[in-house]
């Protein structure tokens, strides 16, 4: 089986990336024991750490299997570049255990794992059969389950396409990716609504799940965008990449920056039209004090501004503006991820608390640096395009007659 061992400076680029992990790491934890108190600020930096990395990797399975259901020329260049993210899923899960199942039984972050708590409050107390310590374990263990079971069935079946040419392999690939997709959004929306959404117990969107699937989709487009730039000089893609290609995931960034405009105005409308005092505590804790400057910058900066710059064509066929807003797009994603989570927990209603915020950055930076080390080792695994897969000669071959 062929690998790409030898992939230019990625040697160089994992032990910045370990280097950077660890430190993160290190700071985040260390800051936490200091400034927490029963190390809530520990779980609580590196939940929203987590939340926002976890992305990269169900995203990626996500963005793999839409490619296999669409088969669209814009997805056959980062194919692997996907299929390596979608590897990476083990990773979350030891996190996971770590994070959230750690969180929830040491009482740091979810405040309806004590039996008072659910007791004193009459609307999570009809929420119980959810909102429980047994039922969040055994759901993580089910989400995961799906995640690695659809991630495993779709490595293996492009490795053996790589290996042996039988076309049966597409056309299963295909036919699952349908019913791979329903199976991803509905345990999204669950997984969302357990890990993220209970932090305020006694709120609830039908729409949040979809606000933090749009958002992982944001994110693992940026993050391809990225890697596809990295890569552009190594065989095998240097020969295929053209122009068009970074216009096509240009438009797939901007189309994505619109559809998480969308779900989250859809939510903030929906619920300020009903103003309900069940409904409305959520946008409360996010309006007041210093909060309202980071809605603002999200207003902004993670829509406004980039909407605008991607309707340009000339933005998604410039490759150094094109990375330039990819790289962007990812630092917003924090600041989106920290306003979404932060003011959920009990003293941080309707204010910027300075130590969260650093704490989550040295999180994010700590996750991600390991994850991307363990991301460059499965990238390297496998060549950086499909070997036997007629789509992509049929891609090509179309895209230097569609000119003539």
């Amino acid at each position: 089986m062929l690998t790409n061992e030898k992939l230019l400076g990625i040697g160089g680029l994992q032990r910045k990336a370990l280097l950077a992990g660890l430190i993160g790491c290190v700071v985040a934890l260390l800051g936490g024991l200091l400034l927490g108190e029963r190390g809530d600020k520990i779980f609580e930096s590196f939940l929203i750490a987590f939340l926002l990395c976890f992305g990269l990797g169900a995203g990626s399975m996500a963005c793999m299997v839409l490619h296999h259901l669409c088969g669209g020329g814009w997805s056959f260049l980062i194919q692997r570049i996907c299929e390596a993210g979608s590897r990476t899923l083990w990773f979350f899960f030891v996190l996971g255990i770590l994070i959230l199942l750690g969180g929830l039984y040491s009482g740091s972050l979810y405040e309806w794992s004590d039996l008072a708590f659910r007791q004193a409050h009459h609307i999570v107390e009809n929420k119980e059969r959810f909102l429980n310590p047994s039922t969040f374990t055994v759901c993580f263990l089910v989400y995961f389950a799906i995640w690695f079971a659809i991630a495993t069935l779709y490595n293996r079946w492009s490795k053996q396409l790589d290996a042996t040419g039988n076309h049966s392999y597409l056309a299963a690939m295909k036919v699952c990716a349908g019913p791979c997709l329903i199976l991803y959004v509905l345990s999204m929306t669950f997984a969302a609504t357990h890990w993220a959404m209970s932090l305020e117990p006694e709120w609830f969107s039908t729409i949040y799940g979809a606000w933090m699937i749009a958002g992982y989709n944001l994110t693992v487009i940026a993050f391809a965008i990225l890697m596809l730039t990295y890569l552009k000089d190594e065989p095998g893609i240097k020969e295929r990449i053209q122009t068009k290609h970074y216009h096509h995931l240009g438009n797939f960034l901007l189309g994505f920056t619109i559809f998480w405009t969308y779900i989250s105005f859809s939510q903030f409308l929906i619920i300020w039209n009903g103003n309900l005092p069940e409904e409305i505590g959520f946008y409360i804790h996010r309006t007041d004090g210093g909060l309202t400057t980071i809605l603002l910058i999200l207003m902004i900066f993670n829509w406004f501004v980039p909407m605008m710059v991607l309707l340009m064509r000339r933005q998604k066929t410039d490759l150094r503006k094109l990375r330039r807003i990819a790289i962007y797009t990812l630092v917003m994603r924090f600041f989106d991820m920290y306003w979404n989570i932060a003011p959920s927990f009990p003293d941080h209603h309707g204010k910027i608390v300075p130590s969260t915020l650093i704490l989550s950055a040295a999180a994010t930076i700590g996750i991600g640096g390991l994850w991307f080390y363990i991301y460059l080792n499965e990238l390297k695994k496998r060549p950086l395009t499909p070997q036997q897969d007629p789509r992509g000669e049929l891609m090509f071959y179309e895209e230097e007659h569609s000119h003539a």
